[in-house]
């Protein structure tokens, strides 16, 4: 039964779900599921590949943000990775950005379905170029699993990570060299990891990365420069 596998791998990356939690779940894929055969959300339909490439693969992430952090989720679809960790991470506040109307609206019915409390849900094209003017507080994550991270991500994320804060990222195949070079760009980043996903029934070509910022970005921009 799929739920066996959500509890059994959800314990496996330090989770011992609760009773409430594994409702949560329940609930979460049953709408997804249904939601999915009008709005077409997700390609994935089967509840045990829903389990395991999109629930389990979310809470990968969580090894990588501190308690009581403020995590956004760029490019979340209908909510990987941000609204699982939010599952399963209460005391931390998630903000869910997303550019497609109708995952949006999925996103706002979960979220009052599911009562969560530490989610805002945004509809939103978030680049670097309106980060700033977007959002004033500075975030300890982004996550993110289905956008470009190099050309899309990457700049949202010297903009808008704290100190110390760390971009999460999952990769099919990564050239960690081009990577770095990539980096080259955005002197405070830096890739702190780059690890194959540990879970089983996942892909093992997926990676999990980490890249880090490391000192604030103290510097003058000319009017031509975005974020």
């Amino acid at each position: 039964m799929y739920i066996d596998d959500l509890i059994k791998g959800a314990d496996l990356l330090g989770f011992a779900l609760s009773e409430k939690q594994i409702a949560q779940f329940k609930l979460y894929l049953e709408e997804l599921r249904r939601w999915n055969k009008t709005y077409s959300l997700t390609t994935i339909s089967d509840p045990l590949a829903i389990v395991h490439k999109h629930f389990l693969d979310s809470l990968n992430y969580a090894t990588a943000l501190i308690p009581e952090g403020e995590v956004l989720d760029l490019g979340t679809g209908p909510g990987f990775p941000g609204l699982p960790l939010a599952i399963v991470c209460p005391q931390s506040k998630f903000v869910l950005v997303d550019g497609r109307r109708k995952k949006t609206l999925f996103l706002d019915f979960m979220q009052q379905k599911l009562g969560l409390t530490n989610v805002e849900i945004i509809h939103l094209h978030l680049s670097s170029g309106n980060a700033r003017e977007v959002f004033r507080q500075r975030f300890t994550a982004i996550v993110t699993r289905a956008v470009k991270v190099l050309r899309e991500v990457v700049p949202v994320a010297d903009c808008l990570l704290a100190d110390r804060g760390v971009l999460v990222f999952s990769d099919a195949h990564p050239d960690k060299q081009t990577i770095e070079s990539e980096l080259e760009k955005w002197p405070e980043l830096n890739l702190e990891r780059l690890e194959k996903n540990i879970l089983p029934g996942r892909a093992t070509d997926i990676y999990l990365g980490t890249i880090r910022k490391t000192q604030s970005t103290l510097k003058f921009k000319s009017n031509n420069e975005t974020c």
